[in-house]
């Protein structure tokens, strides 16, 4: 058994897995969803993908090989926003790995993106039309646009998810923009999905690069019911866009996590020093640090570790920290010596003998 096997495939039926996984100055998270009542009843979505050779991030396309070497596959590829660190390596996956769906938010992106974007557009193409659907913000679970400029309701799995932005018209509105305005408001069209499961629900919220315009125009307002969540995916790897427009912005914006009232919080970025952005923000932390037990946040760069979070079917719910992938599939690991390889792992599981996750009870 592969280590991605061992880590990543459900060894019990009817969990919903997320796996938040290190990536540098990116963000790739991997839905293991239940679709019936057995051990081998998953299907694998992978949300956004980053894959630029940066120190110490997952190799993706090597993780999947990995993975999927007994059974299994990759089913949809779900893109927040079209942006080099959420679209990054996708032709490669496609190619290397394939997957049948593709879901994204249908902007057209431009400047330092538009190579990335266009191997983008090469793999939409060659999933075909019928499996290519839009992000749609609703009110509804389960409902998402076909390519055909249908709304439609399409299940997950077993799971229910709803789709908060972006809303139809604010996509017209930018289309109709020049290129300029269009890579100006991207994260202002970005796509920010809610996942939900168990009898006891459970939610973990998406949020991709999402901005304090799209949450203060379009999102807050219009789905304020929707937006509770246990666990909050970080917006733009700890950015201070989620609460402020710029550095100098006095006009702090809250609402939204004073709604969504996180219990967790996950920060996909490397360590601030090596984020070429800063990341995360100093001052989001502590807009963060208001609403979030410090305990609680977790920043995937800060110990090179990934998230992995489980929620069964009655709505219980589990935190694991992971570092055994960033150890076998990091870039890094070409550099290391086999005695610091040996160290660092015994340093992370002496005194486990049944399992190489560290396991955090949540709540």
């Amino acid at each position: 058994m592969t280590v991605a096997e061992k880590i990543i495939k459900p060894t019990k039926p009817s969990i919903l897995r997320a796996i938040f996984l290190y990536t540098g100055q990116g963000e790739s998270t991997l839905l293991v969803i239940p679709t019936g009542s057995t051990v081998n009843d998953y299907e694998y979505v992978l949300i956004d993908s980053d894959k630029d050779n940066e120190e110490n991030e997952i190799d993706i396309v090597a993780l999947f090989k990995d993975l999927f070497k007994t059974s299994g596959e990759l089913s949809k590829f779900i893109n927040t926003h079209p942006h080099n660190d959420h679209v990054g390596g996708i032709k490669e996956i496609y190619d290397e790995i394939g997957f049948k769906e593709v879901w994204h938010s249908n902007h057209k992106a431009g400047g330092v993106h538009k190579k990335k974007y266009e191997d983008f557009i090469s793999v939409v193409k060659a999933v075909g039309k019928n499996n290519e659907y839009f992000l749609l913000g609703t009110n509804d679970l389960n409902k998402i646009r076909t390519s055909e400029d249908n709304e439609i309701i399409k299940k997950l799995g077993l799971i229910d998810y709803q789709v908060l932005s972006p809303a139809q018209y604010l996509c017209e509105d930018i289309e109709e923009g020049t290129a300029d305005e269009r890579d100006r408001r991207i994260h202002e069209q970005c796509g920010v999905i809610k996942f939900t499961y168990g009898k006891d629900a459970k939610s973990i919220l998406i949020t991709g690069d999402s901005d304090k315009e799209a949450w203060k125009e379009h999102i807050t307002d219009y789905h304020k019911e929707s937006l509770p969540s246990y666990l909050l995916s970080a917006s733009h790897h700890g950015s201070r866009t989620f609460f402020k427009e710029n550095k100098e912005d006095e006009d702090i914006y809250e609402k939204h996590i004073e709604e969504i009232k996180p219990i967790y919080l996950v920060i996909s970025a490397p360590k601030q020093k090596e984020s070429p952005h800063g990341h995360p923000h100093d001052d989001a932390m502590e807009l963060y640090k208001k609403h979030v037990d410090e305990d609680n946040i977790l920043h995937l760069g800060a110990k090179l570790e990934s998230v992995i979070v489980d929620i069964d079917a009655e709505g219980n719910i589990e935190l694991k920290i992971d570092k055994e992938l960033v150890q076998e599939y990091g870039k890094a690991n070409d550099k290391d010596d086999s005695n610091k390889k040996n160290e660092s792992y015994q340093d992370i599981y002496i005194g486990s003998q049944t399992s190489r996750l560290d396991n955090k009870p949540m709540g």
